[in-house]
């Protein structure tokens, strides 16, 4: 019976955050995808990505980043393997940095959803980068604006995060 209780638990703990996926990544695609700062849109999932593999450790954030990527490339226009190979990595390092060697507190998730930001930002630029040289610039400003702009979801995603129940699973 205990068994059972604790794969019932799981299995609600995992509809929790396939749930806040979802609201995420709607959020991201359609509110935040119509407010531009200089042309630039924020985005929301790598901060979330982040902050799942900060609370749950690596597995369950690379797990989380699988997922997310999955839906993150399926809602562009076209079909790519960027976002499934980016954020599982972003989870799984985040979650592994924080469960063995770091400790778990704001400033350390932050520092983190910085470099995940920033490291999304700058992978989406690097193709253009080695083909389009002469705009480098425009190309690294527009890498900066994004990950700043998206600095400010940084809050919510953690505490969304740490709002959800740790006694299940």
């Amino acid at each position: 019976m205990e068994v059972l209780l604790r794969y019932w638990n799981r299995a609600r703990r995992g509809t929790l955050y396939f749930l806040v996926l979802v609201l995420y990544l709607v959020m991201q695609d359609v509110v935040l995808s119509h407010i531009a700062l200089l042309g630039v849109r924020a985005m929301f999932l790598p901060a979330l990505v982040a902050a799942v593999g900060h609370f749950e450790g690596g597995w369950r954030g690379g797990l989380f980043g699988v997922a997310a990527g999955v839906f993150q490339d399926l809602s562009g226009t076209e079909i790519t393997l960027f976002f499934t190979l980016l954020y599982p990595l972003i989870g799984f390092l985040t979650g592994f940095l924080t469960e063995f060697l770091l400790n778990r507190h704001f400033y350390v998730y932050a520092i983190f959803g910085f470099a995940a930001l920033f490291l999304t930002a700058f992978l989406q630029m690097f193709p253009l980068l080695l083909s389009h040289g002469e705009n480098a610039l425009a190309l690294w400003k527009t890498c900066i604006l994004q990950t700043l702009w998206s600095l400010p979801y940084l809050l919510p995603a953690y505490y969304t995060v740490n709002a959800l129940p740790k006694r299940l699973g």
